[in-house]
């Protein structure tokens, strides 16, 4: 039970719904005697669910009236920053730690830390492509970013490629890396179950975005059963707006099971895939340097993966044996490789061999660890 009105160690910043390290992070911190409060600025997107069994800690909302980057973003700022400060001020510690996810909102606890003796802690999940896109609106937004970590004390990423490509070059702080791989609790007990038909179940679990490689698979999948293959695609995950999802409501082919909870769900959506779809962009700087969640569940559920080539989780992919990779948008070059998952020798039957080798227990140790390490003190 949540315990009310004593002072918070440790508070997290969230903009939409966290996702399942966020929430980790401030179970984890609650779980080692610290108190914590999650502030949540709602977008109104239902691409996640939160699971309620694992809130141990207090959450606030904030409801906000925008949902992507835009003008109203900008002018919310002093409503936003003045619901915020009516949460924190009079239970966060003097010397409290605030974590922020969230560029606007690590701007929004740098000026609430200003004359006081808050530490600073930001937490990247993905890169903006304005960091990444130079001209004059990216230098503008990399020196303002520069600037506000000035005062941050730990940065967290959730690939290494985040820091050696980008982070190195304007922060100089104390670096984590707590990568995206689910907590150990979430997948204990976890087995495949026993396939009741011929059909092969190629899933796209998580936030349904991407619509190029969306409609790349939608496209590769049925031209494969009119070829006479048995194949179904199974999309569970939220999403503000896919117009390929409402084009394949009704075809057969296609299962579309919409948003679920990360921790009461996944062993279920699972627990009947053959082949984990992780393809994004090829193109976009982000998704070259980002590790994916899907990642760390191939290798813990031990499903094949195929991943987007010219991407850093490729090199990863490849190098373990896990999966293959093909160029986003390249439905021919998918299909090819959907044909090839029955032959004996061929690149799936590979890397199922090698995924029953592989162990998931190095990636669970330096999650605990990382988590450990991203919320107490330094």
């Amino acid at each position: 039970m949540v315990e009310q009105n004593r002072l918070w160690d440790i508070a997290f910043l969230v903009s939409g719904r966290p996702v399942p390290a966020v929430l980790d992070m401030a179970f984890h911190a609650q779980k080692a005697g610290l108190r914590a409060v999650m502030i949540i600025l709602d977008r109104g997107v239902s691409d996640l669910m939160v699971d309620p069994a694992f809130i141990t800690f207090e959450i606030h909302t904030i409801n906000v009236s925008y949902q992507k980057v835009s003008a109203s973003r900008l002018f919310s700022f002093p409503s936003t920053y003045r619901a915020i400060r009516r949460i924190l001020r009079p239970r966060l510690k003097p010397d409290g730690i605030i974590c922020t996810a969230g560029y606007d909102l690590l701007l929004l606890a740098r000026l609430f830390c200003v004359g006081r003796l808050y530490r600073l802690r930001h937490q990247v999940r993905d890169l903006h492509r304005l960091q990444l896109s130079g001209g004059v609106a990216g230098w503008l937004f990399v020196n303002l970013e520069r600037i506000m970590l000035r005062r941050v004390e730990q940065l967290i990423v959730s690939s290494p490629k985040f820091h050696e490509e980008y982070y190195r070059k304007i922060y100089s702080g104390k670096v984590v890396l707590l990568e995206n791989t689910p907590a150990r609790r979430t997948w204990m007990g976890f087995s495949r179950a026993a396939r009741k038909d011929a059909v092969f179940n190629i899933g796209f679990i998580g936030i349904i975005r991407y619509e190029k490689s969306l409609r790349q698979l939608a496209t590769a999948a049925k031209v494969g059963v009119e070829e006479g293959r048995a194949f179904r695609v199974i999309f569970a995950g939220g999403t503000a707006n896919s117009a390929l999802l409402k084009e394949i409501a009704d075809s057969p082919i296609f299962e579309v099971l919409g948003a679920y909870e990360y921790t009461r769900d996944i062993q279920r959506l699972y627990a009947n895939v053959d082949l984990i779809y992780a393809i994004y962009d090829s193109y976009d700087r982000n998704c070259q340097l980002a590790m994916p969640n899907k990642f760390y569940e191939a290798i813990i559920a031990k499903i094949p993966i195929v991943v987007a080539k010219n991407t850093f989780v490729e090199a990863e992919v490849l190098r373990l044996g896990i999966g293959a990779s093909v160029v986003s948008g390249d439905s021919d070059g998918l299909l090819q490789l959907l044909r090839e998952v029955d032959r004996a020798d061929g690149w799936y039957a590979k890397a199922c061999a090698r995924l029953r080798e592989l162990d998931a227990e190095a990636y669970f140790v330096a999650y605990d660890a990382a988590l450990s390490e991203s919320v107490l003190d330094l």
